[in-house]
């Protein structure tokens, strides 16, 4: 299964664009700011990232630089979203890295197009998997497939 990570200050943007990426199939995680992107990013190597251009603690097409900067930033998909920057923040995004972008609001056609087309060039390929046994702050254990081996 894919992963995807979202990276949105907005709780309700970051839940609707959760459930549009469960019912296509992907295994999600959100983050509220960049520096909790660039730690989520880290630890799950996910597959495709949802980069919004005003998140706080980094300008989007910042973001995106710092995210490619990783090792597991690299090889990521990303989409760079915007609401009313204008063109010149698309295109510093897709200068720093970005393989896309979308405009909110988006909705399930137009999201499953555009990732059709990221396939269709080989920007978004799921990549294997390693499982982990993972302990999620209660008494209970859990496996959870992750990007990479920890």
């Amino acid at each position: 299964m894919a992963s995807v990570l979202i990276a949105d200050s907005s709780a309700p943007l970051r839940r609707a664009a959760q459930f549009l990426f469960e019912s296509l199939g992907f295994e999600v995680a959100g983050a509220r700011d960049g520096a909790e992107a660039l730690s989520l990013v880290e630890g799950l190597s996910p597959d495709l990232i949802i980069v919004d251009a005003r998140l706080p603690g980094f300008e989007g097409a910042a973001l995106v630089g710092a995210i490619r900067d990783l090792p597991e930033g690299r090889n990521a998909c990303i989409f760079f979203v915007t609401e009313n920057s204008g063109p010149a923040a698309v295109r510093a995004a897709l200068e720093a890295g970005a393989d896309d972008y979308l405009i909110k609001p988006f909705d399930r056609e137009l999201l499953s197009f555009k990732l059709a087309q990221a396939k269709a060039r080989g920007h978004l390929a799921a990549r294997p998997r390693a499982t982990r046994l993972v302990q999620d702050n209660s008494s209970s254990w859990r496996f959870r497939t992750f990007g990479k081996a920890v």
